[in-house]
């Protein structure tokens, strides 16, 4: 008996044996994910490569001899570098509202469709014309964009900021460390891993924007905003195989260059708050801040719900302020009942869609966190998966149509399904990897090397829950208010509730209260699903994980070899 009172005893059970880790393991996670991505977007652009090369490079001399390519192509550039101010402009905000508790609201509008996005800002352009014509309409579309993703951006990085621990600035201050610096070696390198995330989600949305354009600037406005995507579907029927293929390449070309630029940012871990979080400071500028940045949230659904609930011929001669109030317009978007059956199919295809969406990326995820892959393997993944993230549909659908066309499946909703899964595979691979590389190596150490029973895999996956709803509930609102890939690929057979506003498009000014009316009811579903999840969310873009015990509350770990994870 020792000074304790306790009695020593032997253990004389055998040696507990871990799960030994196997190569083939990370290939097999991988597989699912590689099969989709492969069939759906690889092979597809890979034949779009092809095509485009047929007879040398003389398909992309010919394209750029045309000045309306030209255009286009210029302003496709223009909506890429706006990605990025977008951001910054969200850091910004994020440093001026400080840790405020209700920041996360403000990333409520990207559950609003670009093509609703695009209707709100043109009824608020609308009355006078002051805005709509060749040199307002970019600011009408640039704040729109702005509007529908620098919300997301202030709310990571305001979170990015709140996990940085408050000691280590007060140490660099201390130290006499000058505010550059610390931007550069304390504050930066925080921010960097949700920061390229971000920068990615929006270079994706800045590279396939097609819907905003079409519906927020007039027909005689169209040329001026033209972008590759749109000049593409208009004029691809005039173009030659090898030079429709050529211009898609090139506009996924622009977006994949972009895209690397944040692959840097990906390859550092989220930091983790080993101290509670301080309670949010009482900052007047900060109060006011966020004021401002609600209202300006809310006008552009308070316009349309205004414009919704006026009649239509009150709404044609007037606007959404002048008087005429009635429900004729939300009677008029359910006659016939069109919008009620794309309500039913667009639910049923975006809940189908992000659970098969979780069943390909969870393994690939886990693969490239503790798959225990060769470093350089491992970064080549990465960068693909970043690459392909931003392949525009027009680059692939043309390969697409011919295979389903001989299946005869175009329009089915199983295809498009398939689709919408494998375009958000990619995002949600780089969104999960990172969450699940945030979790502690002694949770995934406990069920591979100890007796403690489970999967890895599984001890993952229930650490890393916010970063789960976020990637479904990401693509349940992605699916939801798609247009591109159902107009390419399904058309009105699709059943898509996007179709039916856009189809109203077409004689604007005497439908605008009608389309008003779709439009709200079209973002109840997705808008209030990005509220109810707002704390989820939140955690899911900064952190991914949840909080787990601290070191000393938990049991330790009889790790029986050291080394990373499989």
């Amino acid at each position: 008996m020792n000074d304790a009172g306790l009695i020593p005893r032997e253990d004389t059970r055998a040696p507990v044996r871990g799960h030994r880790p196997r190569p083939w393991r990370p290939l097999l996670y991988l597989t699912p994910a590689g099969l989709l991505v492969g069939a759906v977007l690889v092979l597809p652009l890979t034949w779009a490569v092809v095509d485009s090369l047929h007879g040398g490079l003389g398909n992309y001399a010919e394209v750029l001899r045309d000045g309306q390519v030209r255009h286009a192509l210029r302003n496709s550039l223009f909506w890429l570098v706006l990605a990025p101010v977008v951001c910054v402009f969200g850091l910004l905000m994020a440093w001026t509202v400080g840790a405020h508790r209700r920041v996360g609201v403000l990333a409520a509008p990207i559950a609003v469709s670009a093509l609703v996005t695009g209707l709100a800002f043109r009824l608020i352009a609308q009355p006078g014309d002051f805005l709509l014509g060749p040199t307002g309409i970019w600011l009408v579309l640039g704040l729109a964009f702005a509007w529908q993703w620098a919300g997301l951006a202030v709310v990571v990085f305001r979170s990015g900021l709140n996990a940085i621990p408050a000691g280590l600035v007060r140490m660099a201050t201390a130290f006499g460390v000058s505010r550059r610096r610390r931007l550069r070696t304390v504050i930066g390198p925080a921010l960097f891993p949700a920061g390229a995330l971000v920068l990615i989600i929006v270079l994706v949305a800045a590279a396939r924007v097609f819907d905003l354009i079409l519906i927020a600037a007039p027909g005689s406005d169209q040329a001026e905003v033209d972008v590759i995507g749109l000049h593409w579907w208009r004029f691809r029927e005039d173009l030659g195989a090898g030079e429709s293929a050529a211009l898609t390449v090139m506009q996924f070309a622009i977006a994949a260059i972009a895209a690397l630029a944040g692959l840097w940012g990906l390859s550092r871990e989220w930091p983790t708050r080993s101290e509670p979080p301080a309670p949010p400071r009482k900052r007047r500028l900060g109060r006011v801040a966020v004021v401002v940045a609600g209202a300006v949230w809310v006008l552009p659904l308070f316009v349309l719900l205004m414009t919704s609930l006026h009649t239509p011929r009150a709404a044609a001669a007037g606007g959404w302020w002048s008087r005429g109030f009635g429900f004729e317009s939300y009677r008029r978007a359910f006659e016939g009942g069109e919008l009620t059956a794309a309500l039913v199919n667009t639910g049923a295809r975006s809940v189908f869609a992000a659970v098969l969406l979780l069943v390909v990326a969870v393994p690939a995820a886990y693969a490239l966190a503790w798959g225990g892959l060769p470093r350089g393997a491992n970064r080549a993944l990465i960068a693909v998966t970043t690459v392909v993230a931003v392949v525009p549909p027009q680059t692939v659908i043309v390969e697409l149509g011919r295979v389903f066309d001989r299946m005869h499946l175009l329009g089915a909703p199983t295809a498009l399904t398939v689709v919408h899964t494998a375009f958000g595979v990619p995002l949600a691979v780089l969104l999960l990897r990172a969450a699940f590389a945030s979790v502690p190596r002694e949770v995934v150490h406990a069920r591979r090397y100890d007796a403690e029973p489970g999967s890895p895999l599984f001890a993952v996956v229930r650490e890393s829950l916010p970063a789960l709803v976020t990637v479904a509930v990401l693509e349940f609102v992605l699916v939801w208010n798609d247009y591109v890939v159902g107009l390419l690929l399904g058309g009105p057979e699709a059943g898509q509730v996007t179709f039916v506003l856009s189809d109203q498009a077409r004689q604007f000014v005497t439908s605008e209260s009608v389309m008003a009316a779709g439009a709200i009811v079209a973002t109840i579903i997705p808008l209030g699903l990005v509220i109810a999840t707002g704390n989820w969310l939140v955690r899911g873009f900064t952190s991914g994980v949840r909080r787990v015990p601290p070191a000393e509350t938990r049991r330790p770990a009889r790790v029986r070899r050291t080394g990373e994870a499989e």
